[in-house]
């Protein structure tokens, strides 16, 4: 049951590392990826994820151009003695591996599917340091739907990725990642999903850069009445270890008709400095990402989503998303799951990109 992280002195409960200090089945540990060339042309999606209480892994790569999107999910479910994790990273089978080359800086994804016409290798740098997001914790009817931490930096890319034979070389490319650990709800596959369902609400999630400043911020606003979660710092490219909190976001947002995409948004983000930083903001690439292909939203063929106990698989499969709203698979529309969009934004006057999903589950918009 030892592993590497046993040889260090940062232990947190009385077990060693491969014991979780929770049961719940469904303990989580995630990292998340997106990039996108300067065009919008191309972008891509990426994670890779921990169960230790289900004894599984998976990630996903799914690889956006124009209006198609290419998905491959892989799962393990690895002997108990092979961890298959270490100080610097994992593998999910012998088709995806995350390399931390050094904490915080620079992180390596290789992707490998013959079967799938897909692989990557693909390496995120960054000088400046993670943003650790307040503690996010939601409890419906006496039951933990979300209880976990997460932290963000915005980067750049480098490497290729190949779709189809078709190999695209990936020079500076934008991005951002998340490193997420906890309890959420739809992982492990063992419940129903009505013991899933949340309170309405209107997400706004934004990590941005520009040539001056860089930031997060994020606000949820929920139809129950309860008061908004509102989280964020920016700071200036010159001085990144000098991040200002931010206090409050107004939003005015724009919808495509009959659509809950935004064509557009205008963001007012108030810092505890006093500031406020306007951003305006609409979509970079021509279609948002459907999060089901990656295997949000009870995805992977099986429909029980991230974590379920499902051997070794790899899964690949292409997305139509030539009409706005529905997502097409062989023909036959198919649950979208989240959409996300990366974003061409102005941060007071100075253009840059960010990674803008505005996701509205308030139930005021159709679909």
């Amino acid at each position: 049951m030892l592993t590497d992280l046993d040889e260090t002195l940062f232990h947190q409960q009385p077990q060693p590392f491969a014991v979780v200090a929770t049961s719940d089945h469904r303990f989580f540990d995630r990292y998340w990826f997106c990039g996108a060339a300067p065009d919008g042309g191309t972008a891509f999606f990426a994670g890779f994820g921990r169960y230790p209480n289900m004894g599984t892994r998976d990630a996903f790569l799914s690889v956006l151009r124009g209006r198609v999107q290419h998905n491959l999910r892989v799962a393990a479910q690895p002997s108990p003695r092979d961890t298959g994790m270490s100080l610097l990273g994992g593998s999910v089978g012998s088709a995806a591996k995350v390399e931390v080359h050094e904490p915080y800086r620079r992180l390596a994804l290789s992707y490998d599917a013959p079967e799938a016409g897909i692989g990557a290798r693909l390496e995120f740098r960054t000088d400046y340091p993670p943003h650790l997001e307040r503690h996010h914790v939601e409890i419906r009817d006496s039951r933990v739907l979300q209880d976990q931490q997460r932290y963000v930096q915005v980067g750049r890319w480098d490497g290729w990725i190949t779709v189809d034979g078709r190999r695209q070389e990936v020079e500076g490319w934008w991005g951002d990642r998340d490193h997420a650990w906890g309890v959420r709800v739809d992982v492990g596959g063992l419940e129903p999903p009505d013991m899933s369902e949340r309170v309405g609400s209107l997400t706004v999630w934004c990590s941005f850069s520009t040539a001056s400043l860089q930031g997060l911020f994020q606000l949820r606003e929920y139809a129950d009445g309860r008061p908004a979660y509102i989280d964020g710092a920016v700071c200036r490219a010159a001085d990144p270890s000098a991040p200002i909190r931010v206090t409050g976001i107004e939003h005015e947002i724009e919808y495509a008709p009959g659509t809950k995409n935004y064509r557009h948004a205008r963001l007012r983000v108030r810092l505890e400095d006093g500031h406020t930083v306007k951003v305006e903001a609409e979509p970079l690439t021509e279609r948002a990402w459907a999060g089901r292909g990656g295997g949000y939203s009870r995805g992977f063929a099986d429909g029980r989503g991230f974590g379920a106990r499902r051997g070794e698989v790899v899964e690949h499969d292409v997305y139509d998303l030539t009409d706005p709203v529905r997502v097409v698979l062989e023909g036959a529309a198919v649950p979208a799951g989240h959409r996300e969009q990366l974003a061409r934004v102005s941060v007071d006057g100075e253009p840059g990109i960010a990674h803008l999903p505005i996701m509205d589950r308030s139930g005021r918009l159709p679909g």
